[in-house]
């Protein structure tokens, strides 16, 4: 969260708490912070649970909790938040997750110049309401096979009586950028294109030890240090 000072006096502060009806509990930000005129500041903060709800009310609300006691509060703005994005992709997941639970489960690495092969598991609840996923985009760092590929079509249909499906998954690198690899926080991170229950996109990560394969893989098939 980005705070700025726009006016001509100094604004000391002890905390901030924000609130908003999308989540589940306020976030709340520890530590005196003093900005001078025209001084910002980025403030870090986990975000809490998202709540889903239909027709639910979107309020935010920031409160300072003020050095000298008392507190200030200022309704939040839509502009430039991406938790709007966040709070659609994490309940539309939820409802995606009451069908079926997707995986990234397996990944078999491969010589340089030939595609790798990672697994998405794919496992029906036995409930929920029907599910389409219509494809999987590539990320920052991997794309699919035949090269050039930004996205792989899924058009997995799924119900309550759907079996579990294992879905092979062929990738290469996107480049072999050293700093690409060094400096990765979303390149094992995969966007999955939803069209039922209803359009748009959930976001599945890899796990910890998948990614440290992929990063090493891709540090072999692109043979830096060679």
């Amino acid at each position: 969260m980005r705070v700025h000072n726009g006016s001509d006096a100094a604004f000391a502060f002890a905390g901030v708490r924000v609130e908003d009806t999308r989540f589940a509990a306020s976030a709340d930000i520890e530590g005196e912070v003093r900005l001078a005129a025209g001084e910002t500041v980025d403030l870090r903060f986990a975000l809490p649970d998202v709540v889903c709800a239909p027709g639910l009310k979107l309020r935010r609300t920031l409160v300072f909790e003020l050095a000298g006691g008392g507190e200030l509060a200022s309704d939040l703005t839509t502009a430039d938040d991406f938790t709007l994005g966040l709070h659609e992709r994490e309940c539309l997941l939820a409802e995606v997750s009451r069908t079926a639970e997707l995986a990234w489960t397996a990944f078999a690495p491969s010589p340089p110049g030939e595609p790798a092969h990672a697994t998405l598991t794919v496992t029906p609840t036995g409930g929920g309401d029907p599910v389409l996923l219509a494809g999987i985009q590539s990320t920052n760092l991997l794309q699919f096979a035949p090269k050039g590929g930004d996205r792989w079509g899924l058009d997995l249909a799924l119900d309550a009586a759907s079996a579990a499906v294992e879905v092979d998954v062929p990738l290469v690198p996107q480049r072999c950028d050293p700093h690409v690899v060094q400096e990765d926080k979303r390149g094992t991170i995969f966007t999955i294109e939803v069209e039922e229950p209803r359009a748009g996109t959930i976001e599945l990560p890899m796990p910890p030890e998948l990614k440290a394969r992929v990063l090493t893989w891709v540090a072999e098939w692109c043979r830096f240090g060679q």
